[in-house]
């Protein structure tokens, strides 16, 4: 039996284990740190993104009310010029257009804005047709309407004659009718005189019209007798 003294048995070390964990530590701290400064970076790149979104969308949106409000505009206008095309073929009537109301009437659609004259001949284009040609042909000397003869029975009197019209652009619409006022009367007939009646010759294109009509006129002795154009319109229309 040995009674030697035996060395102590040396405890192992403790500081490799303290640096392995906090080396571990550290790279969970780390880890934590990366992946939070990833999901910041790309959380802010998703922010620019969509506000970039955004502001397309808005541009978008902003292009399409524009477009909206140029379209309102538009059909608001058409429908003014639509409105105002109807009034102006409702009163351009063959049965209240004197000559002078023609004039009036044919001045109107040429200075028309260009909308509402296209309106025009979308609602009643013959008449605008006619209403053109008249503003290019009307001048003094456009009917040639020939003295009238008066036959007098002394209870009525027959008054006829010839028209021709020099409107080239009227004679290429058809015929044309030349409606007159009839005066009798044993004094010289004045703008003051009343009509007795009315007649229409109808004038073919580059050709002479004939017009009769027979009114009631007591006749003694010497009277006089005239035609006046009422209205000119083409025949049909």
């Amino acid at each position: 039996m040995s009674y030697g003294i035996q060395p102590q048995t040396k405890k192992p070390s403790r500081l490799p284990k303290i640096l392995t964990i906090i080396c571990s530590v550290l790279a969970v701290i780390f880890l934590l740190v990366s992946a939070t400064m990833f999901v910041s970076a790309r959380s802010k790149a998703q922010e620019i993104a969509d506000a970039r979104a955004e502001i397309q969308s808005a541009d978008a949106k902003t292009v399409e009310i524009d477009s909206e409000i140029t379209s309102t505009k538009e059909q608001i206008t058409a429908a003014k010029a639509k409105k105002d095309a109807q009034a102006w073929c409702t009163d351009f009537d063959k049965n209240s257009m004197t000559v002078t109301d023609l004039d009036k009437m044919a001045t109107a659609l040429k200075t028309m804005p260009e909308q509402q004259r296209n309106a025009v001949g979308e609602v009643c284009g013959g008449k605008k047709t006619f209403a053109e040609a008249f503003a290019k042909d009307v001048k003094r000397g456009m009917v040639n309407t020939a003295t009238p003869t008066c036959d007098a029975d002394g209870r009525t009197v027959t008054i006829h004659g010839t028209v021709s019209l020099d409107a080239p652009t009227m004679a290429k619409i058809g015929s044309i009718d030349i409606t007159y006022d009839v005066y009798a009367s044993d004094h010289d007939i004045t703008e003051s005189d009343t009509p007795l009646g009315s007649t229409t010759a109808t004038v073919p294109p580059g050709g002479t019209g004939n017009y009769s009509t027979t009114v009631p006129f007591a006749a003694s002795g010497t009277f006089n007798c005239a035609v006046r154009v009422k209205s000119i319109w083409p025949t049909g229309l």
